[in-house]
C-alpha cells in the first residue's frame, strides 16, 4: 500500500484548512497508509493583523516539535507528501524544512494553498524571499488551488501543468438528509420571520460588524440572527454591545460543532458571509448542504467559483451594509430555490467528491 504524509493544521482550531485536512485524513485512510503531522502548535485566537507574524515564543514552540517531526520524515519513505502551507511568508517558510527533506528523499510533494492572498503576499516580498518561495514551488510535483479563478496566484511561478484545481467539500456529518430538507421546505411556506446565520470566526475582515449594522434595519418580528464562532479580541466590545442591545434579535452561540452546528444550519433560511478575505469558504458549501440561501460578496477570493448571483442567493458588497439589507429583503424562500442549492451541493461538494479530487491529482488521473 502506498504511503502518504499529510502536513498541516488539524486540531485545536476550527477553520477551513483544519476541516479539509481532517476530511482528507479520514477519507484517504482506506486508499493509502496515511500518517500526519499537526503543525498547529499555537492555539491562541488573535487579531487578524497578528496572524502569520514572526513571534519568538511561537518559533521556539514550533522548533521544539519540528526536530522530532523531521526525524520521522527522514527515517520513513513516503510516496506523497501533502502540505497545506500558510499565506504569510513565515507561514510558508515554516514548511521549508519538511520540503527540503521530502525533496532529498525524492517523495512527490504537493502544496495545497487554502486561500486567495498567496500571490499578494509573494509580490511584496524581497527578492531573496521571492527566490525562496519560487524555488520550493518549482520543486513541488503540484500546486493545488481551490478554484479556477485562483490560478493567478501561482501563474508564471510554476509551469501551468503543475497547477491543479480542487474545490472544497463538506463533512458528511453536517449534510442534511432529503427528509430533513423536505421538512424544512414545508416549514418555510408562508414564513414571515427569517432565520439568518453567520457561521465563521467573528472577525472584522469576515464582515460580522457589517452584518450587525444591517440588522438594525429589521425588527425582532422580521429576523433572528444567530452568530457562531470565536470573537476577534479587538471587536469584542462592539459585538457585546449589539448582543446586549438586541437580545431577542441577535443570539451568540459560541464555537459550535457536531449536532449543535448541524441544527443551526438546518434551521437557518439565509447564510450570510460578507467577508473581504476568503479562499473558498467551506461554510458556504455547508449552507448549500442544508438548503440555505446565501448572501456573500462573489468578487472576493474564489467565491465566484462556487457562487452565482441570483442562483445560489444574493451577491452583496462586503463594504456596504445596505446591500446586505437588500439581500435579506430579496431572498425567496420556496421549494425551487432551496432545492437548487441542496442539489448543487450533492453534485459537486460532498466529502467523497473532495477526497476523490485530491486522490485523482495525486495519482495523475
Amino acid at each position: 500500500m502506498k504511503k502518504i504524509l499529510i502536513i498541516g493544521p488539524f486540531t485545536k482550531q476550527i477553520n477551513g484548512m483544519t476541516v479539509a485536512n481532517k476530511m482528507l485524513l479520514d477519507g484517504l485512510n482506506s486508499i493509502y497508509h496515511v500518517e500526519f503531522i499537526d503543525t498547529l502548535k499555537d492555539v491562541e485566537f488573535d487579531n487578524k493583523e497578528n496572524q502569520g507574524k514572526f513571534r519568538l515564543l511561537k518559533l521556539i514552540k514550533i522548533l521544539k516539535y519540528m526536530f522530532k517531526e523531521i526525524y520521522t520524515l527522514s527515517t520513513n519513505q513516503y510516496n506523497y507528501i501533502y502540505i497545506t502551507p500558510g499565506q504569510s511568508f513565515y507561514g510558508f517558510a515554516r514548511f521549508i524544512p519538511y520540503m527540503l527533506v521530502a525533496i532529498f528523499k525524492k517523495s512527490f510533494v504537493y502544496l495545497h494553498i487554502h486561500g486567495s492572498k498567496f500571490r499578494e503576499m509573494y509580490d511584496i516580498q524581497s527578492k531573496l524571499k521571492q527566490f525562496l518561495i519560487k524555488f520550493f514551488l518549482k520543486r513541488a510535483k503540484g500546486i493545488i488551488v481551490l478554484g479556477d479563478s485562483l490560478r493567478f496566484m501561482v501563474d508564471e511561478l510554476v509551469p501551468k501543468d503543475k497547477i491543479f484545481i480542487c474545490e472544497n467539500g463538506v463533512e458528511d456529518r453536517f449534510v442534511a438528509s432529503l427528509k430533513d430538507i423536505e421538512a424544512k421546505i414545508k416549514g418555510a411556506t408562508n414564513k414571515k420571520k427569517q432565520n439568518v446565520l453567520f457561521l465563521s470566526n467573528l472577525m472584522q475582515d469576515k464582515g460580522v460588524l457589517t452584518l450587525l449594522k444591517a440588522s438594525e434595519s429589521f425588527s425582532e418580528k422580521e429576523i433572528v440572527i444567530n452568530l457562531a464562532g470565536k470573537i476577534e479580541p479587538k471587536i469584542e466590545v462592539e459585538i457585546m454591545e449589539y448582543l446586549n442591545k438586541y437580545p431577542g434579535k441577535i443570539i451568540y452561540n459560541g464555537v459550535v460543532d457536531g449536532i449543535t452546528k448541524k441544527e443551526l444550519l438546518l434551521k437557518s433560511d439565509i447564510f450570510i458571509l460578507p467577508s473581504k478575505d476568503e479562499g473558498q469558504p467551506i461554510s458556504i458549501l455547508e449552507a448549500y448542504a442544508n438548503a440555505c440561501s446565501v448572501i456573500t460578496d462573489k468578487s472576493v477570493g474564489g467565491i465566484r467559483d462556487i457562487f452565482s448571483d441570483g442562483i445560489n442567493g444574493y451577491s452583496c458588497d462586503h463594504k456596504d451594509y445596505f446591500s446586505i439589507i437588500d439581500g435579506i429583503k430579496n431572498q425567496t424562500l420556496n421549494k425551487e430555490a432551496m432545492m437548487k442549492n441542496y442539489n448543487y451541493f450533492n453534485q459537486s461538494f460532498t466529502e467523497d467528491e473532495f477526497v476523490r479530487r485530491v486522490f485523482n491529482i495525486l495519482e495523475g488521473n
